[in-house]
């Protein structure tokens, strides 16, 4: 049972993330971006139509890339809300996969707690059921 829910647990959650994503993964733009230091601030910058558009990055994980390029995602009519061609951060979201994770753990709790310890009567019946011969086409 666990083996089974797992795996359409797992193939229903990759089925789901391509049609899910910000911005569409099936219709959106990938191009260069540049990383930079602006004030405090680390940004990638693009160009989309003539107009410059900066993307705002964790500070810590981007300090030392400085001046390299990176690929940004972003869909044309709405550059302003580029995301990093990345595995984490675009495809996989901190509070999405807790959510999954959770609702996961909940639902095999409840398939447990149903199959675990039958009911006694129920058990009874179950062991006792003999099928009726009904004959070949019937």
């Amino acid at each position: 049972m666990f083996k089974s829910a797992t795996i359409l647990f797992l193939s229903l959650f990759f089925v789901y993330l391509p049609f899910s994503r910000t911005p569409d993964y099936f219709d959106s733009e990938i191009t260069p971006a540049l990383i930079e230091e602006r004030g405090d601030r680390i940004v990638a910058s693009f160009t989309e139509d003539g107009k410059v558009y900066l993307l705002k990055l964790p500070t810590k994980e981007f300090k030392s890339q400085i001046g390299q390029r990176v690929a940004i995602r972003y869909e044309l009519n709405q550059p302003e809300h580029a995301k990093i061609n990345q595995a984490w951060g675009y495809w996989w979201v901190p509070s999405e996969l807790a959510f999954a994770l959770g609702l996961f753990s909940v639902l095999m709790g409840v398939a447990y707690a149903t199959t675990n310890r039958p009911d006694p009567a129920s058990l009874k019946e179950q062991l006792n059921f003999k099928k009726e011969n009904n004959g070949k086409y019937i």
